[in-house]
């Protein structure tokens, strides 16, 4: 189904359709929404997948800068046309699974945040702090990478997302309004937005393996504080 975020249609993709718990996933950077088509099997419920606008067969948002609070609008109106539902985020799509989860808390039982693409960012500085030719040098390689349309089903001005500052105290103002926050822990090094959720009262470490992490969100035995 298609669904109205702002001035564009995203999609919304059902991959399970069974009596239960709603689970909405969000894909990685670069991603779509039929990235999670076999771990649907693993939830006891329904599940649905989004499309973020530039992604998959969304649209791409004309003149836009993609940032996670764009994404983020993508799946609050996702959510909306939900009412209620557990989300589970992958790279880019777990930063944006955090902040919905910390401003939606009576629709985010619970979230799982799983690294992959776009889980980074980069700066923790606003971009009037950063030298004005690093500045000019980017916008030059986004203004060329928006000339060419890949086929792979994303708008290569998504690459925006792999350079968005996420500052940890932000993050952590949403973690620490969220319910419930599962981290899957690998022992890989985190980005220090990821760290400093950790240290909310809603963070609870998740397996590293998607499967797994998803039985613990579906209330499953093993879940580590």
């Amino acid at each position: 189904m298609r669904i109205r975020s702002g001035r564009i249609e995203v999609a919304l993709h059902t991959l399970r359709d069974a009596p239960g718990p709603t689970l909405l996933c969000l894909h990685a950077l670069r991603g779509r929404g039929a990235d999670f088509a076999e771990l649907a099997s693993e939830w006891p419920g329904r599940v649905l997948a989004l499309d973020f606008a530039g992604h998959g067969d969304s649209d791409r948002p004309r003149g836009a800068s993609y940032t996670p609070e764009l994404l983020a609008g993508d799946a609050d109106a996702a959510l909306a046309h939900l009412g209620t539902a557990c989300l589970a985020g992958v790279g880019v799509g777990a930063y944006v699974a955090m902040l919905l989860a910390g401003a939606r808390p009576a629709s985010v039982p619970a979230a799982v945040l799983l690294p992959g693409a776009g889980l980074e960012g980069s700066r923790t500085l606003p971009h009037t702090l950063v030298p004005g030719d690093v500045l000019r040098k980017e916008v030059s390689e986004r203004i060329e990478a928006a000339r060419h349309r890949d086929a792979s089903g994303f708008d290569p001005m998504v690459r925006l997302l792999d350079t968005d500052p996420r500052p940890p105290d932000y993050a952590r103002a949403h973690a620490d309004r969220a319910n419930r926050l599962l981290l899957a822990e690998d022992g890989e090094l985190r980005p220090i937005w990821w760290e400093a959720v950790r240290e909310s009262a809603a963070a609870l470490r998740a397996p590293a393996d998607p499967r797994a992490a998803l039985a613990v969100l579906a209330g499953s035995e093993g879940l580590e504080a």
